[in-house]
C-alpha cells in the first residue's frame, strides 16, 4: 500500500542557481512524479515568488523552500548587527514562502554553514539562534508556516549536528510551529543509530531529506534504510521526503557540498531510481500491523 509520503526533490538537483529560466522544472518534477520541489532562497533577489506561485499551481505540484545561512547572517553570531541581519533575511524567506502558497520552510537557519569555533559551543550560542528563531517562528506563525531545523555534520556546523541537539534547540525556541528536518547523509556521520534517531524526532519532523551516505544513487551506500523507515512507520509519519542532490555547486554552499564526481547518471535518474527504491521501502514497512491507513 502507498500514499502515505510525500516525495519531494531540491531544485539543486537540475540547476546551481535559481531564476525564472528554471520555471519549467516544476511540470518536469511532477512528471517524474514527484509531489513537491525545494526551492532554494539562498538568493532571494532572484527568486520571483509569484511566478513559482503560478507554475507550481499549473503544474500541480507542492513547494517547500529552504536556506543555509551565510556568515553575513548568522543567528548564532555574537555580534548584533550580524544577528539583526539573519533575523531580517530568515523574515524575507518566510514571506517568500508564504508568497509561494507554501507552509514550509527548514534548512540550516540556526547558525554559518561552514561556520568554524576556536572553542566548545556554549549555552550562548544557542540562546542567540535559539532568540532570532522565535522572532522568525512567530512571523511564521502568522502565515501559517512551520520552520523546521535541520542538523548538519560537524564540518558544516559547530551548533546542531543531531537529531538530539536539533529538538533541543526547538525546545528552547517554544514556539508551536517549529520543527526538525532531518538528512540522512549527515546522520550517517554523526547518530549512532538511525532508527533511534529517526525515533527520537518523529512527533516534530517536518522534512526529511533522504540521501545515500555518498549522495548518490539510493541503495548503493551505508544509510540503513531500514532503521529509517521501521521508524518512520512505527510512527506513522506522513509527511515529506525528498531527495538533495546538486547538479552543480552553487557558489553560497561550496564549502558543504564539494562534490567532485558523478553519482549517478543524471538528477533524472536519481529521482526515478530513488522514487522507486523508497516506494518499495513504503510498501514494505507501512503495513497494516504497523500503521492504520
Amino acid at each position: 500500500m502507498t500514499g502515505r509520503l510525500r516525495y519531494a526533490a531540491h531544485a539543486y538537483a537540475w540547476t546551481s542557481s535559481w531564476s525564472n529560466d528554471d520555471l519549467g522544472m516544476l511540470a518536469r518534477a511532477r512528471d517524474l512524479g514527484l509531489d513537491y520541489v525545494e526551492i532554494p532562497l539562498m538568493e532571494p533577489d532572484a527568486v520571483d515568488a509569484a511566478a513559482i506561485r503560478a507554475a507550481a499551481a499549473e503544474a500541480d505540484i507542492g513547494i517547500v523552500t529552504s536556506i543555509a545561512v551565510t556568515d553575513h547572517a548568522d543567528p548564532s553570531s555574537e555580534d548584533e548587527r550580524i544577528r539583526a541581519a539573519a533575523t531580517t533575511l530568515l523574515n524575507r524567506c518566510v514571506d517568500l514562502t508564504a508568497e509561494m502558497g507554501s507552509i514550509l520552510f527548514s534548512g540550516v537557519i540556526y547558525s554559518a554553514i561552514g561556520r568554524r569555533l576556536d572553542r566548545s559551543p556554549d549555552e550562548g550560542d544557542y540562546a542567540r539562534s535559539a532568540a532570532v528563531l522565535k522572532d522568525v517562528a512567530r512571523r511564521a506563525a502568522a502565515h501559517g508556516i512551520t520552520i523546521a531545523i535541520e542538523p548538519v555534520n560537524r564540518y558544516e556546523t559547530f551548533l546542531v549536528n543531531t537529531a538530539a541537539q536539533a529538538l533541543e534547540l526547538v525546545r528552547m525556541i517554544d514556539e508551536p510551529n517549529v520543527a526538525v528536518h532531518l538528512d540522512t547523509f549527515h546522520m550517517n556521520i554523526e547518530e549512532d543509530d538511525f532508527h533511534d534517531a529517526v525515533a527520537s524526532v518523529t512527533g516534530e519532523l517536518a522534512h526529511f531529506h533522504l540521501v545515500e551516505s555518498h549522495m548518490g544513487m539510493l541503495g548503493h551506500g551505508t544509510v540503513d534504510w531500514d532503521g529509517v523507515f521501521r521508524a518512520l512507520a512505527e510512527a506513522d509519519y506522513r509527511g515529506i521526503v525528498g531527495f538533495e542532490s546538486f547538479s552543480d555547486i552553487n557558489a553560497a554552499i561550496r564549502a558543504g557540498t564539494p562534490i567532485w564526481r558523478d553519482l549517478a547518471p543524471s538528477s533524472d535518474a536519481l529521482v526515478v531510481e530513488g522514487l522507486r527504491f523508497l516506494r518499495m521501502l513504503e510498501d514494505r514497512y507501512y503495513g497494516e500491523s504497523l500503521a492504520t491507513v
